[in-house]
């Protein structure tokens, strides 16, 4: 509720959908892109919101100023939660960061650079993180000289 204590952050599964027949309600503006960070105090899609949040600190309408529009209104709201540092959206460096889990143990890894690990044939294992890449301590690694046998690649292995 508003105010409250945020203790499992939602996951990307959450969604929405509007309600046909009620229309044309004063609405929260949430028609940001997402992680549209200069507008996180007044629209409620630019970022994941925190622990105390305040909905009434969002404008209403479809501008961070406030306006008169109006919309139809959400009918039917779809909430998944996931247990904290789970694998799911967030602010890089740390958001969409795979948990060091019991695949990456048995094959030998004791940092796994936020990716998923999986087995290799050749008796090694595959990192790999698609959305926001592999780092660690904050920094990725450059996107040069990183090609099979480079020492760059093997440094990181």
């Amino acid at each position: 509720g508003n105010g409250g204590t945020i203790t499992d952050p939602p996951t990307p599964n959450c969604g929405g959908k509007s309600l046909g027949g009620a229309s044309s309600q004063v609405h929260w503006y949430g028609n940001c892109r997402k992680g549209r960070s200069r507008e996180k105090n007044c629209c409620s899609n630019a970022e994941l919101l925190q622990s105390g949040f305040d909905w009434n600190k969002f404008s209403k309408g479809n501008r961070c100023g406030g306006d008169s529009d109006k919309d139809r209104v959400l009918g039917k709201i779809h909430c998944e939660f996931a247990a904290p540092g789970s694998y799911m959206a967030g602010a890089w460096p740390t958001g969409w960061c795979h948990k060091l889990d019991a695949q990456c143990q048995v094959l030998g890894v004791k940092d796994n650079l936020c990716g998923k690990c999986t087995p290799h044939g050749s008796g090694g294992f595959k990192l790999e993180e698609n959305v926001a890449g592999l780092r660690w301590n904050g920094a990725s690694f450059d996107d040069n000289q990183i090609g099979r046998g480079t020492y760059q690649a093997m440094n990181i292995c």
